[in-house]
């Protein structure tokens, strides 16, 4: 049976080991990760999931965490857009062995409904562009691409 709680600060380890996988599913090797990524990526989950602002749901089936949702509210007033309220799915994994189950689908509508009570009426989320299985699922989900972002690698001088 799925269960859906809120992570609280014992869920860190295995938030951190999750979001490791999704960095290397993810990572294409074009950007060299500082050699201190996994501290500062723990040090920035931490800090996530006690900031007020964000909520983080695990999944459960049987009472085994098999995934988790990030997810972030944002308010830039800068007085350009009727609502300066916008939520972020900052993560989103779900285990190999449990994928194809509908427990995505399920994280990412308690998310939408958790933005909709409070009022946020519009949600982003990023992906690489060589993540099909992201692509797939986002645009199954409704997600529709507004922002492209492009990346020119620069030559620097060595620096010996």
């Amino acid at each position: 049976m799925l269960d859906i709680r809120q992570a609280n600060t014992e869920d860190i380890e295995l938030i951190f080991q999750w979001t490791l996988q999704l960095h290397h599913h993810e990572d294409d090797g074009e950007l060299k990760a500082h050699a201190d990524f996994p501290v500062h990526l723990k040090q920035w989950l931490s800090g996530q999931l006690e900031d007020t602002g964000n909520l983080c749901l695990i999944a459960e089936v049987d009472a085994q965490p098999i995934g988790f949702i990030l997810a972030s509210s944002i308010i830039n007033d800068n007085g350009f857009l009727e609502s300066p309220a916008k939520g972020i799915i900052q993560l989103l994994w779900i285990n190999e062995d449990h994928r194809k189950q509908h427990i995505a689908d399920t994280l990412v509508s308690e998310i939408e409904q958790c933005f909709i009570s409070v009022g946020i009426g519009y949600i982003e989320c990023n992906y690489t562009s060589h993540n099909n299985l992201a692509k797939s699922f986002w645009d199954k989900q409704g997600y529709l691409q507004r922002t492209v972002t492009a990346r020119k690698m620069l030559k620097l001088p060595d620096s010996n």
